[in-house]
């Protein structure tokens, strides 16, 4: 496990750097499942075309990490102070994410010639909310607003498994553990849908939340490696190959039909319990090992600096690379679903990875820097010496 400590309120908060690693992961996954649906591949019913499909369980690496992360951060703003300072919480998440957002939403309005309802859903973060709303190149967004709620609900979950935490220590972990299957046996009761029609219940945060669930009980594991539950899970954690292994076989189970269609399409009752079930398994083998297990092959490779440059950069390169792709379809007159993918990706992916960089650099960092000086600005005029930075919050989102 990667121990590069840095300070919170007083207390140690360590960090993993092999979680960048993991996010640069997710976001070639989801490259990859665009790039494979656009060329056609996704319904060739091959193997490479099946795996590359799915690569769409890099949304659920993406959510899996938010929780852990930012569960984690408050757990110690909770422990040091009693409260969340949800006022600058929520600043810094909307600093982190909707400015290179809003870029991005702008120069696909003028390039498509949107409307203003679709721009102005859009830049609310409501277009999981309208069934009707929808952007061109701009599909991949909804997670956004998803990810967005999940900010709006974390505060008043970390107050509430804080409390528990202090008298009942000992339900904390079961009751995660129940919202975890409560979650993912609601998707049952999702209706099939037509997108463009019907509204995608699947994309709202109460059929999403099994994946930030389970980066919350991880984190909860490592806030209390004494549990029962962390000691059970400490073989898994010391066994990266076997993690590696359990995750390769969910993600592999992942591509056949018992999870649904590959397509991009919505899903909905049993296919989509068993393709969130499988994201889940996917999502805490590969959590669990980097987080609670000692340091290994996998923690290194992953640690390695191009690999977390691709997490540093994955942020932008999820928002622009579903533009670039479709940009260069409309740019060579090749028809949709058609063409070779290796075209595609060596034209599309350094072009994507260009793209993420310059939003890295000249507006998530920017933005997250200013947000982070005027709640520092906002605490000194107040008196507060304890303050609330935590530098995960001005890290590459996990997005």
């Amino acid at each position: 496990m990667s121990t590069d400590p840095v300070r919170l309120h007083g207390m140690p908060l360590t960090r993993f750097p092999a979680l960048d690693g993991l996010r640069g992961v997710a976001a070639l996954m989801v490259f990859a499942t665009h790039a494979s649906f656009l060329t056609g591949m996704s319904g060739q019913n091959t193997l490479v075309g099946r795996l590359l499909a799915r690569g769409d369980f890099g949304v659920a690496l993406f959510f899996a990490l938010s929780g852990f992360l930012l569960s984690r951060q408050l757990h110690h703003s909770l422990a040091s102070t009693g409260s969340v300072r949800g006022g600058r919480y929520l600043l810094r998440r909307v600093a982190r994410i909707f400015p290179a957002y809003w870029l991005t939403l702008g120069v696909l309005a003028v390039l498509t010639s949107a409307s203003w309802r679709d721009v102005i859903v859009h830049a609310l973060g409501l277009q999981i909310y309208v069934s009707d709303s929808s952007i061109a190149a701009f599909g991949q967004s909804w997670s956004v607003a998803t990810e967005f709620s999940f900010y709006l609900v974390l505060p008043l979950l970390a107050l509430g498994l804080h409390r528990l935490r202090a008298y009942r220590p000992q339900w904390v972990v079961p009751l995660l553990c129940s919202a975890v299957a409560a979650t993912s046996l609601s998707t049952l009761l999702v209706p099939a849908a037509v997108l463009g029609q019907d509204l995608v219940l699947e994309r709202l945060l109460p059929w999403r939340a099994p994946f930030f669930l389970i980066g919350i009980l991880v984190a909860e594991m490592l806030i209390t490696p004494t549990s029962r539950s962390s000691r059970w899970l400490r073989p898994l954690a010391a066994q990266p190959a076997a993690a590696v292994a359990l995750a390769a076989s969910a993600y592999l189970a992942g591509t056949t039909p018992i999870a649904g269609s590959l397509l991009l399409e919505p899903t909905a009752g049993v296919p989509l319990f068993l393709r969130t079930l499988l994201a889940c398994v996917v999502a805490g083998a590969l959590l669990v090992p980097l987080t609670l297990g000692p340091t290994s092959t996998l923690t290194h490779q992953l640690s390695r600096p191009t690999t977390r440059w691709l997490g540093t950069v994955s942020y932008g390169v999820f928002l622009w690379h579903l533009p670039v792709l479709e940009g260069l379809y409309a740019l060579s007159g090749a028809p949709p679903f058609r063409g070779g993918i290796l075209p595609l990706v060596a034209v599309g992916l350094p072009l994507s990875l260009f793209l993420g960089w310059v939003s890295h650099s000249m507006i998530e960092l920017p933005a997250s820097r200013l947000a982070a000086r005027w709640t520092r600005d906002r605490r000194k005029a107040e008196g507060d010496n304890q303050g609330d930075t935590d530098p995960s919050l001005d890290q590459p989102r996990s997005r």
